[in-house]
C-alpha cells in the first residue's frame, strides 16, 4: 500500500495541513480534469470516445447537444461538473464504473497526492472514502480468502464507504459476514440460524469456544465474541415497533469494522 505524501513544510511543523479535501478543490481540478479528458479520448490514438461521454452525460442527467467542435460534448460536461464538486465526484465515479478501471491507478495517485478523502476502490470500479491504513489493511486481510464472508464484507464496505453510502444495507451485510464465520461452528444444526442465535448460544455456553486469544482479564474467548456479536446485532433498521430507526453513517462504519474484526478472529479458528 502506497503511503500518502505529506508536504515537507507540514512535516516540519511550519505549516498547517490543508486536508483532507471533500470535493474537487481548485488545486485538483487540472490534474483530475486531464485524467477525465484522457478517458474521454482526448489523447487516445483512436480519437474521442463519444459513446462513453454520452453515457456519462446521461447517467449524470446533464443535457448535451450534438457538436462538431474539438472535444465533442466533453466541454459541455465540464461546464456543468466544474460548478458542482459533488457532481464532479459522481462523474469520476461513473467513469471508473463504465471504463472497468482503465487508468484507475493514475486517478488514485492524483487524489492521494492532492489530499482527497476519496480513493479508487480495490475493484477499480468507483470511488470510496479513504480510511486509515490500519483499518484498510484489516479489511483487505479479511476479504483475501474470497469466500462468502469476504463477499459480504465487500458489500458492506462498499455500502458504507462508497460514493453513495447506504448505512442500513452496510449493516445488514456486516451481520451476514459475521454469520458466515460463526454459525457453522456455534449453531450449525439450527434451521434459519442468525447472529442473534449465535449470541444466545455464546451467552449460555461461553467457555468452550476459543480463537486462541489469551484471556488476560479472565474473560473467555466465547464471552468476548458474544460482546462483539451483540454490538452489531440487530440492525436498528430491522427492529420492530417504536425502536426501529435508520442507523447513522458513523454507527454503520463501526458495525462494519466490528464485523471485520469478527471475521479475522473467527475464520477457521473458532472451535470448541
Amino acid at each position: 500500500m502506497t503511503e500518502s505524501w505529506t508536504r515537507l513544510s507540514v512535516r516540519r511543523g511550519v505549516a498547517e495541513s490543508d486536508g483532507p479535501c471533500e470535493g474537487i478543490p481548485p488545486h485538483l481540478q487540472h490534474s483530475v480534469g486531464e485524467w477525465l479528458r484522457g478517458r474521454f479520448g482526448w489523447t487516445s490514438p483512436g480519437g474521442l470516445n463519444d459513446g462513453l461521454m454520452a453515457e456519462v452525460a446521461s447517467g449524470l442527467r446533464i443535457p448535451v447537444r450534438r457538436t462538431y467542435e474539438t472535444g465533442g460534448i466533453s466541454d459541455q460536461i465540464f461546464a456543468v461538473i466544474e460548478r458542482d464538486e459533488d457532481l464532479y465526484l459522481d462523474c469520476l465515479d461513473l467513469t471508473l464504473h463504465l471504463g472497468r478501471g482503465r487508468t484507475a491507478g493514475n486517478l488514485d495517485s492524483i487524489l492521494r497526492t492532492g489530499g482527497s478523502v476519496w480513493r479508487v476502490n480495490d475493484s477499480k470500479t468507483g470511488l470510496e472514502r479513504r480510511v486509515d491504513e490500519a483499518t484498510t489493511a484489516a479489511f483487505e486481510f479479511a476479504v483475501s480468502p474470497g469466500d462468502a464472508a469476504s463477499w459480504e464484507l465487500r458489500e458492506a464496505w462498499a455500502a458504507v464507504f462508497g460514493r453513495n453510502p447506504n448505512p442500513s444495507d452496510a449493516w445488514d451485510h456486516a451481520i451476514k459476514a459475521a454469520e458466515e464465520v460463526t454459525i457453522p461452528s456455534v449453531i450449525p444444526k439450527v434451521a434459519k440460524a442468525n447472529l442473534g442465535g449465535v449470541a444466545g448460544e455464546l451467552k449460555a455456553h461461553p467457555t468452550p469456544w476459543s480463537f486462541d486469544l489469551p484471556a488476560n482479564d479472565g474473560r473467555s474467548n466465547g464471552e468476548l465474541l458474544e460482546v462483539l456479536v451483540r454490538h452489531i446485532w440487530p440492525n436498528p433498521d430491522r427492529h420492530g415497533g417504536a425502536s426501529k430507526r435508520s442507523p447513522t453513517q458513523s454507527e454503520a462504519e463501526g458495525a462494519v469494522q466490528v464485523a471485520v474484526l469478527i471475521v479475522n478472529l473467527c475464520r477457521g479458528r473458532l472451535a470448541k
